[in-house]
C-alpha cells in the first residue's frame, strides 16, 4: 500500500476487521534518504523509491533493506538517464549512425543474416529512427 495516512487507514479498514491484529511496517521518503545517505539521493528519487516499494511482491517474504533500496535507486537513475533529452549536431549523429551501421554489418557477417536483429532489436529500431532523421 502507498498513500497518505488517511488513504492507508481507509484501505486497511476495507481489508481487515477493526479488531484484527496486524503488523504494519512504514517507510517514508525520509527513511529511504536516511538509509541511502551516502548515495547523494535527491528528494524526488526518494519519493519515487518510496512509491515503488508498495509494488514489490517479494517484500512480503523478504522485506525491504538497504540492498533492495540501492537496487531501486539504480533503477530510478537508469530510467532517468534513458528518458533525458540531449542535444547533438546532425553531423555528429550521422557519424554515430554510420559507425553503428558498420558494426551491424560486421555482426551480420559474423553471425549470419538476422544476427543483429536477434541480438540488438531495440538498438536497431533506434538506429533506424536516427537514420530517418539525419540521413
Amino acid at each position: 500500500m502507498y498513500g497518505t495516512p488517511n488513504e492507508l487507514c481507509i484501505q486497511l479498514l476495507k481489508q481487515f476487521a477493526p479488531g484484527e491484529r496486524i503488523t504494519l511496517i512504514v517507510w517514508t521518503s525520509g527513511n529511504v534518504s536516511d538509509v541511502l545517505d551516502g548515495e547523494d539521493i535527491t528528494p524526488e528519487e526518494a519519493d519515487e523509491i518510496n512509491a515503488d516499494i508498495s509494488e514489490l511482491d517479494s517484500v512480503h517474504e523478504y522485506g525491504v533493506g538497504e540492498e533492495t533500496l540501492r537496487a531501486m535507486l539504480e533503477n530510478v537513475r537508469e530510467s532517468a538517464r534513458a528518458e533525458r533529452e540531449v542535444r547533438v549536431t546532425a553531423g555528429t549523429l550521422e557519424r554515430i549512425a554510420r559507425l553503428a551501421g558498420e558494426y551491424i554489418r560486421r555482426e551480420e557477417a559474423e553471425g549470419g543474416e538476422g544476427a543483429a536483429r536477434r541480438h540488438f532489436p531495440l538498438e536497431l529500431d533506434a538506429l533506424e529512427a536516427v537514420r530517418k532523421l539525419v540521413m
